[in-house]
């Protein structure tokens, strides 16, 4: 009997001790969404969103932890163009300024031809007809727009240059450039 106890208390014993080893918890870190970030903005104008700031720090984190994979919000829609206009490029951190500015004004964005919705430092939101007939849609959507471009032509070395349709607007393009 003795000879069985001892055996079960050191398994006992080392199954204890398996279960207080540490453990490896792995971090994950959330793709950042400019578009979901103007979302935010839109639906609470007042509320706890990141400022402009905080949004970059978080792109940066976001891309530094993290790669992209197509998901239902990105896969199979590229509609978008990036660096089609080559040294035309705009500072992130004024896009950003730009798009939140834009995302807040609330109202329509009315584009008879080429607009210019908002120039920042070294960023310029722009909208552009694609039809013969002047256009317009809620500056919300512009902003969405812009934040796709965010979200798919963003550089690493801190700027972007690219263009997309306002959201659910075939005919008004959005463009960030630099001014």
């Amino acid at each position: 009997m003795v000879n069985f106890a001892l055996p079960a208390l050191a398994a006992l014993a080392l199954a204890q001790l398996t279960g207080a080893a540490p453990t490896q918890k792995e971090e994950t870190v959330e793709l950042f969404s400019f578009g979901k970030w103007v979302d935010g903005i839109i639906a609470n104008p007042d509320g706890d969103n990141l400022t402009p700031e905080e949004a970059i720090e978080a792109w940066k984190a976001s891309i530094n932890e993290t790669a992209a994979a197509a998901d239902g919000d990105n896969a199979l829609q590229k509609r978008y163009a990036c660096n089609t206009q080559p040294n035309n490029e705009a500072s992130v951190p004024d896009a950003v300024w730009c798009i939140n500015d834009i995302a807040r004004r609330g109202g329509t964005c009315s584009v008879p031809g080429v607009v210019t919705f908002c120039t920042h430092g070294n960023a310029k939101i722009t909208g552009v007809r694609t039809s013969n007939t002047p256009t317009s849609s809620a500056c919300n959507d512009v902003a969405r727009g812009a934040g796709f471009v965010m979200d798919h032509c963003t550089r690493a070395d801190n700027t972007v240059q690219g263009n997309e349709f306002a959201y659910g607007n075939g005919n008004l393009l959005v463009w960030i450039t630099r001014p």
